[in-house]
């Protein structure tokens, strides 16, 4: 491939990360620059990226003195298309837009705009404007001093931060992404737990949407520089990791044909008619009580099991820089080509995933070759990353048996 006229610079170094990479260098050959507070197995032996570990890289100071030594390095031949992979530096990237926009390509909406969906409670608001129906929700506030009232909402209750980028910078011995509670006692219990660790805003306690894994459902965006939507996938998860401080991660996900287009337009309507822009991931759980998708939240960047998008011929790399870099037109497309796409062993699937007939829609697609694993590149694949590959494999099975419920 001939040398392309930009660097993709990467903040984190997890699966997102790597997925984003990988499909920068299956699309342009290009070797993305990779920037964490420190590295993860994922991208450990990678030869399709240039990792640095630099501490303290989410505080501002640190962060902004990395940026300017970046460019000063890489800056003068290249455009540096600068992308979070993660919440917290994605809220770095679009606080300092400002400082950031003459030396960087920044491919997000402004911080009004993001402050929408980044907070719980007015993300919630935003669902009445536009009505989009999400699971019945209670906002805990510190001043109410663990003494409220929940109504008639019922448990069992799924409680979590309003904040999530504040939450996750005090990790503490009982640290979950989210907490399943079956009682007041254990929601005092655990309220407690949180604001004596150092968290201080507040609180989302909603009534829990029944329904096992294969319930929910996992949609990839790409909103186009014009705010207008360019990209929609709809993944149904079949299965999502189950460890305390991973509830929530995707780890094997069907993009199906007959997705719901009516639920497709609204979100999209809202999205574009608050001017945003970028990447955005959106999960849901269908509800049967009430045949209605829920929708609990949408996250500022692409999702975690995104590399579905681009496994499926729809390389997410390529929307970012068609519309960035060389400003193309790009057509509106709603993916809706079976495919399947894991980062758990396929017997995992087999064993966890409950429903039988999703069950066969896997296998007829594992059959047919429409499937892929994020960390499985064969480009990318040394004698050490299939160590890596295998043992990841292996503890995924530990992992399962461990702690699904």
């Amino acid at each position: 491939m001939e040398e392309v006229e930009f660097l993709p610079v990467l903040l984190a170094s997890d699966i997102n990360a790597y997925s984003m990479a990988r499909a920068f260098h299956e699309a342009y050959g290009v070797k993305s620059l990779v920037l964490a507070r420190n590295s993860s197995g994922v991208i450990d032996g990678s030869r399709i990226l240039m990792y640095r570990e630099v501490p303290d890289l989410d505080k501002t100071d640190v962060f902004l003195e990395t940026m300017a030594a970046i460019y000063r390095e890489f800056g003068q031949n290249k455009k540096l298309l600068l992308m979070g992979c993660a919440d917290h530096y994605v809220r770095l990237i679009v606080e300092n837009k400002d400082k950031l926009k003459d030396r960087f390509v920044l491919p997000y909406s402004d911080r009004e705009v993001l402050d929408h969906i980044v907070l719980k409670e007015t993300f919630y608001q935003m669902c009445e404007q536009y009505h989009m129906d999400y699971a019945r929700t209670f906002i805990y506030t510190p001043d109410m001093d663990f003494r409220f009232d929940l109504g008639n909402m019922r448990y069992p209750l799924v409680l979590k931060a309003s904040d999530s980028v504040k939450y996750h910078r005090n990790k503490f011995e009982g640290f979950h992404k989210a907490y399943f509670i079956d009682n007041r006692e254990q929601l005092l219990d655990t309220l407690r737990l949180i604001y004596s660790n150092g968290y201080d805003d507040n609180m989302i306690i909603q009534e829990k949407v029944p329904g096992d894994d294969s319930s929910l459902y996992d949609l990839q965006i790409y909103v186009g520089s014009d705010h207008k939507v360019k990209m929609m996938n709809l993944g149904n998860v079949l299965l999502e990791e189950h460890t305390p401080t991973a509830i929530g991660n995707n780890a094997a996900t069907i993009t199906l044909s007959d997705y719901n287009e009516e639920l497709l337009k609204k979100i999209q309507f809202f999205l574009e008619d608050i001017g945003y822009e970028g990447f955005a991931d959106c999960d849901l759980k269908y509800d049967s009580r009430d045949d209605n998708y829920k929708i609990f939240e949408i996250n500022i960047r692409q999702g975690r099991s995104h590399y579905r998008v681009t496994g499926g011929g729809y390389n997410l790399a390529k929307y970012v820089v068609d519309d960035y870099i060389y400003h193309k037109d790009i057509p509106t497309t709603y993916v809706k080509e079976p495919y399947f796409w894991h980062v758990v062993p396929l017997g995992v699937v087999y064993r966890y995933v409950k429903d039988p007939e999703k069950i066969r829609q896997v296998k007829a697609l594992v059959k047919q070759g429409k499937i892929c694993d994020s960390f499985y590149y064969p480009a990318d694949m040394s004698l050490k990353r299939r160590i890596l590959y295998w043992l990841r494999n292996l503890n995924q099975f530990r992992k399962f048996k461990k702690y699904y419920r």
